[in-house]
């Protein structure tokens, strides 16, 4: 009996210790790959492959929003895909930026086949990501009033992300 409890103990401190530090190298991968804020960004207006105007201090006014930055050719970017999508369809703004993924006709071809509905910005030359430092795909940042509040890079989940948009919400 002792012998199975000091194994279920050992289970419980390595699942501690290395999600801990799992916890720990995000939040320095995330640091690491910080987003730049373009000059005077919240106030441009950008234009959606629908030609519809965008301007992130408009949607990020009443709520946070998340400007997620993805490719048709990222891996991770077809497994956070739908978790986006799901988040769009429950109410949240999102503007996404398809990063070297094609020409207008080739991004919105990928939208469809994939049922993704949200608003995105083509940007093949990479020239729109550049402005703002996007060093892997995916990146998603939330903006709340025209500011960054919070970003993350690689595989994120609907949940991290409901939890970040509620924080979002609650917190100055």
């Amino acid at each position: 009996m002792t012998q199975k409890k000091s194994l279920i103990f050992r289970l419980m401190k390595n699942i501690f210790v290395f999600g801990g530090l799992f916890i720990v190298l995000s939040f320095i991968v995330d640091w690491y790959r910080a987003p730049a804020t373009p000059t005077q960004f919240e106030q441009q207006v950008h234009y959606d492959i629908q030609n519809q105007p965008k301007i992130i201090a408009q949607l990020s006014h009443e709520k946070p929003m998340l400007l997620y930055f993805w490719g048709s050719w990222c891996h991770f970017c077809k497994v956070v895909s739908p978790n986006i999508q799901q988040l769009s369809e429950n109410g949240t703004e999102v503007l996404g930026v398809a990063l070297k993924s094609g020409n207008d006709a080739e991004v919105q071809s990928y939208l469809n086949e994939n049922g993704y509905t949200f608003a995105t910005i083509n940007d093949p030359t990479g020239e729109f990501s550049q402005g703002w430092d996007i060093q892997a795909t995916p990146t998603i940042l939330i903006i709340k009033d025209g500011k960054i509040f919070n970003h993350t890079t690689g595989y994120t989940s609907y949940l991290s992300l409901k939890l970040r948009l509620w924080l979002a919400k609650i917190l100055p």
